[in-house]
């Protein structure tokens, strides 16, 4: 079974390509199995609410990377409103706007 991290990683740079609003902090993605079987998670992390433009740009996204998959790979990304940067265990940082220190 070989590791899906490249893959992911390389589908998550394209997916994000004119999906990056100004209101995104940063995006967080998780992923296990395979490439063939598997399954991968994005948290799209929002400065405020998240409206229609938003949740479009997060659907966009997920339907790139569904589009680099076979259907055994599952794929879910979801908006997170009013977030703060924090990984959850297994997760890895594929964006990440800058923020000065307060």
């Amino acid at each position: 079974m070989a590791d899906m991290s490249t893959d992911v990683m390389l589908s998550m740079m394209r997916a994000l390509w004119e999906q990056v609003t100004s209101d995104l902090r940063a995006v967080a993605v998780s992923h296990q199995g395979s490439s063939e079987q598997g399954a991968v998670e994005a948290r799209f992390l929002y400065e405020g609410e998240v409206g229609e433009v938003q949740a479009e740009c997060v659907s966009s996204a997920e339907t790139y990377c569904i589009a680099d998959f076979p259907p055994g790979v599952s794929v879910r990304f979801r908006a997170v409103p009013n977030a703060t940067r924090d990984l959850l265990p297994g997760e890895h940082w594929v964006f990440m706007r800058w923020e000065p220190e307060p």
